[in-house]
């Protein structure tokens, strides 16, 4: 019930999760530990239900859904495959998305979408824009030693540059991936080592947007990117290397 103020009242009603998700949620914890990868052929439905002990109509149902995000794809004589892993990212907790392989995927995305939007930015920004922009790096600086207050930091400067290009749907697109580019962004900033090094990239993609310069700041962003993913391998790699 919605009180004059607009607020709810009362505690909030909790449901069981129904037998689909909880076949959604196995599904996405078999491909987030690498047991199913793209590109394989997943059993038949009755294997499926059989193995999993639920009913061929729940199992139907999660697959819907995996079909309708074109997670899966059906071929006749080929079975169901496994064609994209990223719309995965929605339906569960991000942070199950740990291996250096699914940032790889994302950092790959990523090198698309924002050297694109960065390019659109140094075209547009205003002088309102580039301020908003350089308040997120001071925020970044504030926060060094601070590992969620700086990947906030990091996920608002990326923020600020999409909506210095003046378009709303990129502005949009990149908000609605903020929760797939947390993952990334937390990963490349487990060392605190990094922040600053990351940090100093941010200025440099500020410089170019100030000095309206498309390619620079698209070189720039392409750079920093690949910077954050080739800490996160490292750190991967001497993680393998402790175990």
């Amino acid at each position: 019930m919605i009180s004059s103020s607009g607020t709810l009242r009362g505690s909030s009603i909790e449901r069981p999760a129904s037998l689909a998700a909880v076949i959604v949620d196995e599904f996405v914890r078999l491909v987030a530990d690498g047991r199913i990868k793209i590109g394989d052929r997943l059993p038949s439905e009755s294997e499926l239900a059989e193995g999993w002990g639920v009913g061929r109509s729940s199992l139907r149902e999660a697959f819907r859904m995996f079909q309708l995000l074109g997670v899966v794809e059906s071929a006749r004589g080929r079975g169901t495959i496994l064609v994209n892993a990223a719309p995965l990212f929605m339906l569960t907790e991000w942070s199950r998305f740990t291996d250096a392989g699914a940032v790889a995927d994302i950092v790959e995305a990523r090198l698309v979408l924002e050297s694109a939007v960065v390019r659109l930015a140094a075209e547009r920004a205003t002088a309102d824009d580039i301020e908003r922009v350089g308040e997120t790096i001071a925020r970044g600086r504030a926060a060094i030693g601070d590992s969620e207050a700086s990947i906030q930091a990091s996920l608002d400067f990326h923020t600020a540059v999409a909506a210095a290009t003046g378009n709303q749907t990129l502005l949009l697109v990149t908000r609605l991936l903020r929760s797939l580019y947390h993952q990334s962004t937390y990963l490349s900033r487990r060392n605190p080592a990094n922040y600053a090094s990351l940090l100093q990239d941010h200025e440099q993609i500020l410089e170019a947007i100030m000095n309206h310069d498309p390619e620079q700041a698209a070189q720039r962003t392409a750079s920093h990117l690949r910077q954050g993913i080739s800490f996160v391998l490292q750190d991967e790699a001497e993680e393998s290397g402790h175990a």
